[in-house]
């Protein structure tokens, strides 16, 4: 399934997946209210997509009002965003270790993210700290991380990856996630520590970011 979504479904409903992807668990309010559709029309296209096989529902029920709704992806689904040549890049480090034993793959892993928090450095350089945040968060979104941020009351913020597009090798390969938040505290340039990550059963991969000078409990 290499396709764009759009290329498979309607535009909608290409919608109504990438934004669950990027929220999670959502109900129908949430979900009208993030495309600006009609929670009518909604309905139906999340009906089709739940007979395809590619959200699901649970029936959440609270003191007060009518039981809700709230949809989430389903593992099908996982499978329309990116994972960035998992099978190659496994093969890849298993020959590596094959060859130069653990310490090889270590070496690979921790030299591809240098590179890449090289490539990114200047382009932070004589950022503030907020603008810091929301210019990795662009580039993360853009290469299939759909990444959400969420501001603390103080000044912090809790970075929320609904996808990894490396997820086989994460797996296998646990210094990938350790690389990750590397390449958040060193571009970020202060404190970051992680929460959860899909790679362990998560549903995301959670990264608090605290403000510089200012140390995470």
């Amino acid at each position: 399934m290499v396709a764009a979504l759009s290329n498979i479904l309607k535009e909608t409903r290409s919608e109504i997946l990438t934004c669950l992807k990027a929220n999670g668990r959502m109900s129908v309010q949430d979900i009208a209210g993030c495309l600006g559709v009609s929670k009518v029309g909604l309905r139906r296209h999340l009906e089709l997509l739940r007979s395809d096989g590619l959200v699901d529902f649970e029936v959440e029920h609270h003191d007060r009002g009518r039981p809700v709704h709230v949809y989430s992806l389903t593992s099908r689904a996982e499978l329309f965003f990116p994972r960035s040549y998992d099978t190659f890049a496994l093969s890849v480090l298993r020959q590596v270790g094959t060859v130069y034993g653990q310490a090889g793959v270590s070496k690979i892993i921790c030299n591809q993210a240098d590179e890449l928090i090289a490539s990114l450095k200047p382009l932070l350089q004589g950022l503030e700290f907020e603008e810091r945040v929301r210019k990795l968060t662009e580039f993360l979104n853009q290469k299939g991380y759909a990444v959400s941020l969420i501001r603390q009351a103080d000044g912090s913020y809790l970075a929320k990856q609904r996808n990894c597009p490396m997820i086989a090798v994460a797996t296998q390969y646990a210094q990938v996630c350790d690389d990750e938040m590397r390449f958040y505290r060193e571009l970020l340039e202060t404190e970051v520590t992680r929460e959860c990550r899909i790679a362990s059963g998560a549903q995301s991969c959670d990264y608090r970011i605290s403000r510089p000078g200012r140390l995470l409990r």
